[in-house]
């Protein structure tokens, strides 16, 4: 019966990655409005429970890594159809192949070779496809994100992203009587990065003159609220990230010049903030309180990293794709020890029950070091450093247009993300990665339109207006 069920979502996906996908690529590359719709569905799925998302093939319900199964996604579904569009349209300035594909592919093969001191090299493969075949989001994204319509269209539905999600923690909160709400989300650090990736960009193309009254007001709106999410979700770090970024927008935005609807903005933006903080104050305060009381006590992060640089110490190559869960966990003694001593050491009672499914390390780039090695470590690090280098030139080249106050808001979130990974691996999840893999390709389009021609059209100063002229 259990052979007879992974059969039959083993066809439902390849029907979905090799039929559905495809012939909706066809049917979009006749409508423009619809591929803009598809691209904004894409977007907002980054919110969405994860089994409203992803069909696991092969799925092992009680292991923690990167993934439980060879994972499908919806959203990788609708980054083929873009793909296909793309393709089939042939826009002015396509190009098959997005910039820095070659590197994040890179980044994929060399942490395959990982799977050649692995414990367990299923698991490792059920990593390898996750991440390698998410690149079809990054993919779609730059193929469908063209002009300063597709730029509207994306700016409302992050508002709309970040207000229902407000809402569904209001629920939480409010009606329910939950204390860290988390929203649609498995836990609330995961969803406060989402929410600040996508409110600063969008706060950020708010103050350019350029945008529409209502379209600013919308976004006020969705800033009010991403801060009010966030503080129920009672996610310092998240809080913090949120403040940061609003305020180095800010002042990008002052760089640019000083006019009364900046001015307005910073003022509402700061209103907004101490309201939120009023209703949430007191969830705020509770958590200080809490995390007061146990100052004193050793943190089990450094513990999880201490295994980490064992791991890496004893394997070079990474001990394993998604194997970090295997390694530190019984029957394998060697790396539970480190835990086990730490435990004995504080008096705790040694019970190997307790060691046989052990945390894996919260911070993203020990986890890499450890599973993928020196080489895997390296190249990702690369791919977020480029990802960072496009947004800072398109942030100078594009500086006084729609998009340039866009493409300063990506550069923010994006380096407010990667420094946030040094405590949070919330990039290894399908619905972040999955927001940022979308956030990344928007930036390839930026590199793309740098390296055009300047007489094609995806060089035409942008106005921001109804007729949708493609990107300055």
């Amino acid at each position: 019966m259990a052979f007879a069920k992974e059969i039959l979502k083993l066809a439902i996906v390849l029907a979905a990655y090799f039929a559905m996908a495809p012939l909706l690529g066809q049917a979009l590359a006749r409508n423009r409005v619809a591929e803009r719709t598809t691209l904004c569905l894409m977007v907002f799925m980054t919110s969405w429970f994860p089994s409203k998302l992803t069909l696991m093939v092969n799925s092992v319900e009680l292991y923690r890594g990167h993934t439980k199964g060879f994972e499908f996604s919806l959203i990788v579904v609708l980054g083929i159809a873009l793909t296909v569009c793309s393709f089939i349209k042939q826009p002015p300035g396509f190009r098959r192949v997005p910039p820095g594909l070659w590197l994040y592919l890179l980044y994929c093969a060399l942490s395959c070779l990982s799977l050649i001191p692995a414990g367990n090299r299923v698991y490792a493969l059920m990593a390898a496809w996750k991440f390698t075949s998410a690149v079809l989001i990054f993919v779609g994204a730059f193929h469908a994100f063209r002009d300063d319509e597709d730029l509207r269209w994306v700016l409302r539905t992050l508002a709309g992203s970040l207000i229902v999600q407000t809402l569904v923690c209001l629920k939480l909160r409010f009606l329910e009587g939950r204390w860290q709400v988390h929203g649609w989300f498995e836990h609330q650090n995961p969803m406060c990065m989402w929410a600040y990736l996508f409110a600063i960009p969008l706060l950020a193309a708010a103050f350019s003159p350029k945008i529409n009254r209502r379209d600013t007001f919308l976004a006020i709106g969705a800033i009010g609220a991403t801060a009010l999410m966030i503080l129920l979700a009672v996610s310092r770090g998240g809080l913090a990230a949120f403040v940061l970024g609003s305020v180095a927008v800010t002042g990008f935005a002052f760089l640019r010049g000083v006019s009364f609807k900046k001015f307005t903005i910073a003022g509402i933006g700061a209103i907004a903030a101490v309201i939120a903080g009023i209703f949430a104050l007191d969830s705020l305060m509770a958590r200080i309180n809490e995390d007061s009381s146990r100052e004193n006590e050793e943190d089990l992060r450094p513990i999880l990293n201490r295994q980490s640089k064992a791991m890496l110490h004893d394997s070079p190559l990474g001990i394993g794709w998604n194997n970090f869960g295997v390694a530190n966990s019984l029957p394998n003694p060697k790396y539970v020890a480190i835990l086990m001593d730490w435990d004995a050491s504080r008096g705790f009672r040694i019970i190997d029950e307790n060691y046989e499914a052990g945390p894996l390390t919260e911070s993203l780039y020990w986890l890499l070091l450890s599973e993928t090695g020196y080489q895997g470590f390296v190249s990702y690090i690369a791919f977020l450093l480029l990802t960072l280098w496009w947004a800072a030139r398109g942030l100078f080249r594009y500086w006084d247009t729609p998009l340039g106050y866009f493409i300063g808001g990506v550069l923010v979130a994006l380096a407010l993300t990667y420094l946030h990974c040094t405590v949070e691996r919330c990039l290894s999840q399908t619905k972040n990665m999955s927001a940022w893999l979308i956030f990344a390709g928007f930036m390839a389009r930026v590199e793309a339109m740098r390296r055009s021609p300047p007489t094609t059209p995806l060089n035409r100063i942008s106005t921001y207006t109804a007729a949708a002229p493609a990107f300055a």
